[in-house]
């Protein structure tokens, strides 16, 4: 620079020259930045301006930039640039770079300036230390499946954070319902879609307004960074139906659901020979529901639940099968000579044209041979076959005389009422029809 001062004042000097036709020229581009060293995390931009002057130079000047280490994208004045030490024009002495990292670490950018007569600045140097981006998860526990929520219910929901907080401590959390329908609180309040800052650790509560599945989605920030956590749950209506009789027949109907708004119809359907039906469907208070033969719900989120079905009285008959042989062959001696002899045993049982729906025991004298004996001779003792629950035919009964006396006695059958005139025993839900060979004591 001192140069050309020099010349310039010499020329100045000479004699004819005049002051008008000569100014003082720099010999290079000056080139400047902002700034000369960045930090920023990773996913953010880097801004700055830069300038170029060259005393006694006017026309359009040129920038170069080239990446030395690291990686990033560059835009000028909103455009991109080129990072790879190519020209590009300047529209101005002043222009905007900003500065975008593509990966974690050091990022070195190199800067020059040309004049439009080619003269080239010293290199500038921008270093950008890029941190890596903060990451956060976050988990939810909760009941997968919630049966027969009370009409006030809220269900617990933990949501768990592992992250960096933001700046005051707190992540902030925006809690939704994606699928089902129900409001979600944070300590009392409804935060449906609002932005509430929570610690890592944060329960929610969830009050269901229908049954279904349900899915909530907790949306969380911390700075920059963001995760999200989904929590499951399936609320299901579990409609159980009691009766005074058990195992005899189902409820069809009955059961879990989990359809808002569904129409389901309870029917009673009878086990392989019973013949139940339905007097009246009743509510958990007694209330009768229906006296029909089914009865039709519609599924809500507070549907009843239990039901109790009362029963018609049903009528069995009982009748005695016929007397069965029972043939046993043995062998005595005679003259020395074994004889083959024959002699008999006698059963019979009693059937029901339905199925029992608690055991009947009769009772009598057994006469039976005794087989370990030869010849076989009668040994006697008390009996007492049954026609059990959920069977239609008794054990057996023997006698090898075929002389069969059978009675029915309350204290072998508590529970029943005994009608020795018309000849039946019942229980608050049947009615059975004695033979008259049976005698009720």
């Amino acid at each position: 620079m001192r140069t050309t001062l020099f010349y310039a004042l010499a020329l100045f000097l000479l004699p004819g020259c005049s002051s008008s036709k000569y100014q003082i020229v720099e010999p290079q581009p000056q080139l400047s930045l902002s700034t000369a060293a960045a930090v920023c995390e990773l996913g953010e931009n880097v801004s700055l301006t830069l300038a170029v002057a060259q005393e006694g130079v006017d026309g359009n000047f040129s920038l170069s930039a080239f990446i030395r280490e690291g990686k990033a994208s560059l835009t000028l004045d909103g455009s991109d640039m080129d990072t790879s030490g190519q020209w590009v024009q300047l529209a101005a002495k002043h222009a905007r770079l900003v500065i975008t990292p593509a990966q974690a670490g050091d990022l070195l950018v190199s800067f020059q300036a040309k004049s439009p007569d080619g003269e080239v600045s010293e290199q500038q140097d921008l270093k950008v230390t890029v941190t890596a981006l903060s990451e956060i998860t976050a988990e939810t526990v909760c009941e997968a499946k919630i049966v027969n929520p009370a009409a006030d219910a809220r269900i617990p929901v933990q949501l768990h954070i592992q992250g960096v907080p933001g700046a005051d401590g707190k992540f902030i959390v925006t809690p939704a319902v994606s699928l089902g329908k129900g409001k979600i609180f944070l300590n009392g309040y409804a935060v449906n879609g609002q932005a509430s800052p929570v610690d890592a650790d944060a329960t929610f509560e969830y009050a269901p307004e229908e049954i279904g599945e349900q899915i909530l989605e907790f949306e969380v920030t911390a700075g920059k960074t963001s995760a999200k956590a989904r929590a499951y749950m399936d609320v299901v209506k579990n409609i159980v139906v009691t009766s005074s009789v058990e195992g005899c027949f189902t409820i069809e109907g009955a059961g879990e659901h989990n359809t808002e708004g569904e129409m389901i119809t309870l029917a009673l359907v009878n086990e392989e020979l019973f013949n139940f039906e339905p007097a009246g469907w009743y509510d958990s208070t007694g209330q009768l529901l229906s006296n029909e033969a089914t009865y039709a719900l519609q599924l809500s989120r507070d549907c009843i639940t239990q039901l109790q079905v009362r029963l018609k009285p049903r009528t069995v008959t009982i009748t005695r099968q016929g007397i069965a042989q029972v043939e046993f062959q043995y062998l005595v001696m005679e003259s020395g000579r074994p004889v083959p002899k024959v002699t008999y045993d006698y059963r019979t049982q009693y059937s029901a044209d339905y199925k029992a729906s608690e055991p009947i025991k009769f009772y009598y004298e057994e006469y039976r041979l005794d087989k370990s004996k030869i010849p076989p001779v009668g040994q006697k003792s008390f009996g007492m076959p049954t026609i059990f629950k959920g069977a239609r035919n008794s054990t057996y009964l023997w006698r090898c005389d075929k002389k069969f006396t059978v009675y029915l006695r309350p204290e072998d059958n508590p529970g029943f009422t005994f009608n020795k005139s018309r000849k039946y025993i019942e229980s608050p839900s049947t009615r059975y029809m004695i033979p008259d060979d049976v005698t009720i004591l």
